[in-house]
């Protein structure tokens, strides 16, 4: 039975057959596609189905594993996406279902799980955190995600948006959001991102400071989750992290200092994590 791993966010789908033996995503069945998340219900399930179903390469034998940002029913199926700015118009319908019969695939055969999730499961197992038992998954982009793993199970924490943080809570200090609205406040000028303030760095003293001190934030959300969670290992992915070199050397050294020491590490693994993830414990 062919494996496929599905990495579903917010504006785009990927697909693959994966081998869960070898850890690795076969690049010839690779399928990606751009998602409108605004746009209708049949338009956002074909996108999807379309794009699985080039991964499956005619087969209807299959198992599988989706990566799927929430608020969702993992169990069931069921999209809960309502007032986040995507996919809405799936609000209610059964995803398990509907892939089930655009795919002819067996409902039991197809199953869901949280991103934050998948992605830490697929680091943990296969890539940059292979070597520890416990670890902590921090995914940087648009918002916060959070996960822990342990006893060979990953779990999602929805620590960015229920983790009390200064003024508000943790993805407020921790985004794309924040570099982009306090780059704004402290120069009056607009960026569309991170990329782009990574090419000011090195001649706009203003973020440099940026980074610092988004540094700094991470470093005091870490730390309250090191004193729930004890990992032997943080490993950080998402976007922003293509930036690490100007916030992890300040984080490492904090981390270093706990015994035993945790290691940082930067994910390694990319979108195949969460490809890999989806159907880790399978």
């Amino acid at each position: 039975m062919k494996h496929i791993g599905v990495d579903i966010g917010g504006s785009h789908i990927t697909a693959a057959q994966v081998d869960l033996h070898k850890g690795e995503v076969i690049a010839s069945t690779l399928s990606r596609a751009k998602v409108h998340p605004h746009g209708t219900a049949e338009e956002i399930l074909g996108t999807w189905s379309n794009t699985i179903r080039e991964a499956l390469g005619g087969s209807v034998e299959g198992q599988i594993g989706i990566a799927m940002p929430g608020p969702f029913d993992y169990l069931t199926g069921i999209c809960l996406m309502k007032n986040v700015n995507k996919y809405e118009a799936l609000y209610g319908l059964n995803i398990k279902e509907e892939f089930s019969e655009r795919l002819g695939i067996a409902p039991e055969n197809i199953v869901f799980r949280n991103d934050s999730e998948a992605f830490l499961a697929g680091e943990m197992r296969f890539g940059a955190g292979k070597s520890f038992d416990r670890g902590m998954g921090i995914t940087l982009g648009t918002g916060l995600g959070t996960s822990i793993y342990e006893h060979n199970e990953a779990r999602d924490m929805a620590l960015g948006i229920n983790y009390p943080m200064l003024e508000g809570v943790a993805e407020d200090y921790i985004s794309t959001r924040w570099f982009v609205s306090t780059y704004q406040l402290k120069t009056q000028k607009s960026v569309e991102g991170v990329k782009q303030l990574v090419q000011l760095y090195s001649s706009d003293e203003a973020v440099r400071e940026l980074f610092e001190d988004f540094g700094q934030n991470l470093s005091t959300f870490v730390h309250g989750f090191i004193k729930q969670f004890t990992p032997e290992v943080v490993v950080i992915g998402g976007n922003i992290a293509n930036a690490s070199e100007k916030f992890f050397p300040n984080l490492s050294q904090q981390l270093s200092e706990y015994q035993p020491p945790i290691q940082l590490r930067k994910a390694i693994l990319n979108e195949e994590a969460a490809l890999l993830g989806a159907l880790s414990n399978k």
